[in-house]
């Protein structure tokens, strides 16, 4: 019997065929991805020979790439989901014969392009050769493993770098070696250092069929014409890098083949678009005074070379539009019909407005796809419905590239509900110290009472033990403080939930305790917050008066010796020899505490972000509001205004 732990994982032998998907299944995902890895492999020449059921000839692909070593091959083959671009990279540097020649972007990423082979056979055979040492490995569809490797030989010799594929049973195909070619033609003629044929017949623009391709000549005033050539490959690839905009002089490639061609991105790499069509710019007019010595790029400066971009980039985008118009019709259809209930619930302007956007949309960007433009649509009908209408367009329209990313990011890890709900809570907090903090600046401050009602929402500051929403502010003390010095309060000052009194005001903040039945009983912690005028030094006397409070509330039944009891003091200056806090017995303290140092408390507390968010628009808004209190501090602090 097989123990557990030596079984390890089984795989069921349908698995790497539906991992690879089409990479197996169909002919020209197979073909291409092959093609695609010899490109990676920085191979110039790939020669494939395609299979004859009739002759028993086997299919063949074979390139003078880098090839690979025993242990590369053995841990690329062996690796699902081998990350070429963590482990080799993503540019193939040149062999050492090719010194001049600049390195390549590679097409392959995630390791399954290899498994393409075995759309022709199983097993199949590669003869792969590095640095004179030529292994040859079975490599087949395993049972318990999706792929089972076998090393045959082991040679060393004068072999030149390559790899070989060969399968060991010949394909009964469809295809027809023209029919391959024409295939790869749309994909591979990008470049034209990189050379393909098949059954000895070099792939060339001949093997594009007449529907596929469109010649353009392009007038340059002044300096020549440029030929235009439109590839279609019939249908969209699984990426777009074996599409995109290419540059000849004399057929010589300038920099690299794509989308993002010189800083002009003319199409979203991402659409069905990017993934089926090319573009082949032969510019025989150019000359090495518009490009750079090694061939990354034209010179972007020379007037020649930004008359010639402009001229041909509006001519691509013209046949792009054109290319796309049945499309765009369909497109404003299909999004029209998705969004109709909502668009029929707003108002005939909003409508007649939503449908304009619409059509706009779709004409003047047609390459967003289908998708991306429906999630514009229902953003804008949103909008429409929205009490603060088109106000968010402003300030994503003031954004910068960077700043959208950051939001994508922000957006990919929280919701709107909660980042909202923890950006409330950090700004109400911030904006309360700013508050508070206004209000002690000045030793001119008379009305203290105006800062009690803040402390109810600041008892946090005090330490997270003050954290818990429990804590309610508690009339019945205050009006047992009330009667004690028989206060009475002023007019639009007047709030019945502190006592003012003659020089400060003192608020009390209360949590309930609980018996073991869970029936509240009585107090469990008490903090009492007073505050002192501007000018009232803190010493003894004040704090007995808080041990006053204390006692008389405990006279009153409303706490118990049992209740925690911590009472702040606070104000501008501390009585000297005056700031230590006061204990009476073990559940009793009463703590003195300068303004400067409750408002620093607040800040630390905050991680000190009221620096680094001083530039957030609830900030700004509340140091306009405060900038008298700025004044008073620079006043004190001796600064120049």
């Amino acid at each position: 019997m097989v123990s557990s732990g030596s079984q390890g994982t089984l795989f069921d032998e349908r698995f790497l065929g539906k991992y690879a998907g089409s990479i197996i299944s169909d002919p020209t995902t197979a073909l291409v991805e092959l093609v695609a890895n010899a490109w990676d492999a920085y191979a110039t020449e790939v020669s494939i020979q395609w299979p004859d059921f009739s002759s028993k000839t086997p299919f063949t692909i074979r390139d003078n790439g880098s090839g690979m070593t025993r242990n590369e091959f053995s841990t690329r083959w062996r690796t699902l989901d081998y990350d070429r671009t963590t482990h080799q990279g993503d540019i193939a540097e040149p062999p050492q014969n090719l010194k001049n020649a600049r390195p390549r972007r590679v097409y392959g990423h995630n390791g399954r392009g290899r498994h393409a082979a075995f759309h022709f056979s199983s097993p199949y055979r590669v003869i792969t050769i590095k640095d004179g040492v030529r292994c040859v490995f079975d490599v087949s569809q395993g049972v318990r493993n999706p792929i089972e490797v076998e090393l045959i030989e082991e040679t060393k010799g004068d072999f030149p770098n390559g790899t070989e594929i060969v399968a060991l049973g010949t394909l009964r195909s469809t295809f027809s070696p023209a029919d391959v070619r024409s295939v790869l033609s749309t994909r591979f003629l990008l470049d034209p250092s990189f050379k393909v044929d098949v059954d000895g017949i070099a792939v060339s623009f001949e093997d594009v069929p007449t529907n596929l391709l469109k010649d353009v000549s392009v007038e340059v005033a002044d300096y020549g014409t440029a030929k235009l050539r439109v590839l279609d490959s019939s249908r969209a690839d699984r990426t777009s890098k074996q599409h995109g905009i290419a540059w000849w002089v004399n057929r010589r490639l300038v920099g690299e083949a794509g989308w993002n061609s010189f800083s002009d991105k003319l199409i979203d790499g991402r659409t069905e678009e990017a993934k089926r069509y090319s573009f082949v710019v032969e510019a025989d007019f150019l000359t090495p005074a518009e490009i750079m010595p090694d061939w990354s790029s034209f010179r972007e400066e020379n007037a020649k070379w930004k008359t010639t971009k402009s001229i041909v980039h509006d001519c691509i985008r013209d046949e792009l539009t054109s290319l796309l118009k049945t499309k765009r019709t369909q497109t404003r259809t299909n999004i029209a019909s998705k969004h109709a209930s909502t668009v029929r619930a707003l108002p005939r302007l909003s409508q007649d407005r939503w449908n304009g956007m619409l059509t706009q949309l779709v004409e003047r960007c047609p390459t967003l796809g289908e998708q991306q433009l429906e999630q514009v649509m229902g953003v804008l009908a949103n909008l429409e419905m929205a009490e603060s209408q088109y106000s968010l367009l402003e300030k994503l329209h003031n954004l910068t590239p960077s700043d959208l990313d950051s939001w994508n990011g922000l957006l990919e890890e929280w919701t709107l509900k909660s980042a909202k709900e923890a950006l409330d809570e950090v700004s109400s907090r911030l904006k309360l110290i700013e508050e508070i903090r206004a209000k002690t600046a000045s030793t001119d401050t008379q009305e203290v009472q105006e800062l009690q009602p803040l402390f109810g929402e600041a008892l946090w500051i005090f330490g997270p033990q003050f954290e818990s929403i429990e804590f309610t502010s508690n009339k019945g003390m205050t009006r047992v403080i009330k009667e004690l010095f028989k206060v009475t309060e002023k007019g639009s000052r007047k709030r019945p939930d502190f006592a003012v009194l003659p020089d400060s005001t003192v608020g009390f903040y209360d949590r309930p305790a609980f018996d073991e039945d869970h029936n509240q009983n009585g107090v469990d912690t008490l903090v009492i917050v007073e505050l002192k005028k501007p000018g009232v030094p803190l010493g003894q006397e004040e704090k007995m008066q808080v041990w006053g409070y204390i006692k008389e509330l405990r006279e009153k039944g409303l706490v118990s010796t049992e209740t925690r009891v911590t009472g702040f003091l606070l104000g501008d200056s501390i009585a000297p020899q005056e700031g230590e806090p006061s204990k009476h017995g073990d559940r009793t303290i009463i703590r003195p505490m300068l303004y400067n140092t409750f408002i620093g408390q607040a800040e630390k507390r905050m991680m000190n972000l009221h620096n680094r968010l001083s530039d957030a628009p609830f900030m700004t808004k509340s140091n306009a509001a405060q900038e008298p209190v700025q004044q008073v501090l620079a006043r004190q602090n001796g600064q120049a205004l």
